[in-house]
């Protein structure tokens, strides 16, 4: 595999993870499919890569060194975006389920049913029976 092939794939890799870090961070949501299947498909191509992230790694060490400089601060940048976006998307979750409590406890259905519980937005109970 050649320099270029392989800074086309690290590269690609690197785009898709930060464009998914934009994404979240701006709470884009019409964009967020799109950036999360850029995101999953650019590391398919890395894990698809023969010996996968451990063949791309030999492979960059066969570079010389200004190359594999280059090419291991980018995977770098990944690696931190990669990570950053799944503390994102966790703090997302968790400002999701707060919003549906929220909605769910302000509602005018949010009284006491017959039944002993809470209702909720679609039916559901928040407190069982009793």
């Amino acid at each position: 595999m050649t320099f270029e092939s392989t800074h086309a794939l690290v590269e690609q890799v690197a785009l898709a993870v930060s464009e998914l870090r934009i994404t979240l961070e701006n709470h884009a949501l019409p964009g967020l499919e799109a950036a999360i299947l850029n995101s999953q498909m650019a590391l398919k191509g890395l894990e698809n890569h023969p010996g996968g992230v451990d063949g791309l790694k030999q492979l960059i060490a066969t570079y010389p060194e200004a190359q594999q400089k280059q090419l291991n601060d980018r995977l770098a940048q990944a690696r931190s975006d990669h990570h950053v976006n799944g503390e994102l998307i966790r703090l997302a979750m968790q400002r999701n389920a707060a919003l549906q409590a929220y909605a769910a406890q302000s509602s005018a259905g949010a009284t006491y049913s017959s039944e002993g519980g809470v209702s909720l937005l679609g039916g559901g109970q928040l407190l069982g029976k009793f």
